[in-house]
């Protein structure tokens, strides 16, 4: 019996050396009960939820220094995270007097940007707007210390970094000298480090997510400038409100601003892909044949026919009471225990941002420049906004 044994010992640790080989190293769902199943399996206790989301994070250490829940399976650091996450922005007063509070914080922000003597990168002016009203709204930044140039560097180092990161090693990440350069600008513009001891584990979220949704959300309102958007995204931005972001044209024909921030969302993910590492099973053969890393296809999901018809095309109405009774869940803050925190205040917050850029673009008398597609973190290309021609 023991020879026999010892006659498979080869096989199996060749079978074992052979698994990157045989096994495919990702696994991608696509459907939506797969997908939540992924992100909140029944029965699996917090912290290896934690380590299954921050496995695959573990690159965002190497990229920008991060020490919070998105990289630890602590769940003491968790709870300290969300908690402060919530207070931050949670803003001043209730309901509509902070967005009002929010708005004018955009709107001095855009203000501050524009008009402009000449033509600059539209990702790059959204992404200095966004990054200033993110910056005064969680860490009461002074919108004076913010320079725009400064802004242009610490937002190109972020993009960089993060695509950087997922083709780098660690060795490779610490070569570059640009997150200390960063790093540098954000003591400048928080001071109070007692209050704020860690600010890029807050800020990166904030940011990175929101001026992706900002950007396609303004670019579909001058890509579509002969329809109602740009007529609601004015409207909304005079009257910030939640009664306003969510009503819907009497005529039946214009969206809510609700709508065109639900469809960004469900056409233009800024997550596209929500990783995780799998879960133990306390079983070695399923341990064994476990793809390196799980991950849900957040793009693929919504445009399901769950959402309609046509759901490759840009189209805000189908939110719309009469169209999506049960309105079908959108996956792009993450979903079950580990759901993005501001779930519920991203999508108002990137309303208000949106509208208030519009408006400041009609204010400044300057015109967007409408390149052939519309982007993500990259691919803006033909995107610009300067005077406009008389």
């Amino acid at each position: 019996m023991l020879s026999w044994f010892l006659s498979l010992l080869p096989f199996v640790f060749a079978l074992w050396a052979a698994k990157p080989v045989l096994l495919p190293r990702m696994r991608t769902y696509k459907r939506a009960a797969q997908i939540r199943n992924l992100l909140n399996p029944p029965d699996v206790p917090l912290g290896s939820l934690l380590l299954s989301r921050s496995t695959p994070n573990q690159r965002l250490v190497h990229a920008f220094g991060l020490t919070s829940t998105f990289v630890s399976s602590d769940t003491k650091i968790h709870k300290t995270f969300t908690t402060s996450a919530k207070t931050l922005i949670a803003g001043i007063g209730e309901k509509d007097n902070r967005w009002r509070a929010v708005a004018h914080i955009a709107e001095a922000t855009a203000h501050q940007f524009l008009p402009i003597q000449q033509s600059v990168e539209f990702s790059t002016l959204v992404q200095c707007i966004t990054l200033g009203v993110v910056l005064s709204i969680l860490f009461d930044t002074d919108l004076d210390a913010l320079r725009y140039d400064d802004l242009v560097y610490v937002t190109s180092v972020i993009n960089k970094r993060w695509d950087d990161s997922k083709i780098k090693d660690a060795a490779a990440m610490r070569q570059d000298d640009s997150l200390a350069k960063i790093n540098l600008h954000i003591d400048q513009w928080i001071i109070d480090r007692d209050r704020y001891p860690r600010p890029l584990n807050f800020i990166l979220p904030a940011y990175e997510t929101m001026w992706r949704v900002v950007a396609v959300t303004v670019a579909y309102i001058y890509r579509c400038r002969d329809n109602a958007l740009h007529d609601v995204a004015i409207a909304f931005g005079g009257d910030p409100t939640e009664e306003r972001f969510q009503a819907f044209g009497e005529d039946g024909v214009q969206p809510s601003m609700q709508a065109i921030i639900l469809e960004v969302l469900r056409l233009h993910p800024p997550t596209r892909h929500i990783a995780r590492a799998p879960i133990a099973s306390g079983s070695w053969w399923r341990t064994w044949v476990a793809p390196a890393v799980e991950r849900a296809d957040i793009k693929a999901v919504h445009l399901s026919d769950e959402y309609g018809e046509k759901t490759s095309e840009f189209d805000p109405m189908r939110f719309h009471p009469s169209r999506m009774g049960g309105r079908a869940e959108l996956y792009s803050f993450g979903y079950g225990r580990l759901k993005c925190v501001a779930a519920a205040w991203a999508p108002m917050a990137a309303a208000v941002i949106a509208a208030k850029v519009v408006v400041q673009i009609e204010e400044a008398r300057c015109s967007v420049t409408v390149g052939p597609r519309i982007g993500g973190r990259s691919g803006w290309d033909g995107w610009s906004v300067g005077e406009e021609t008389k």
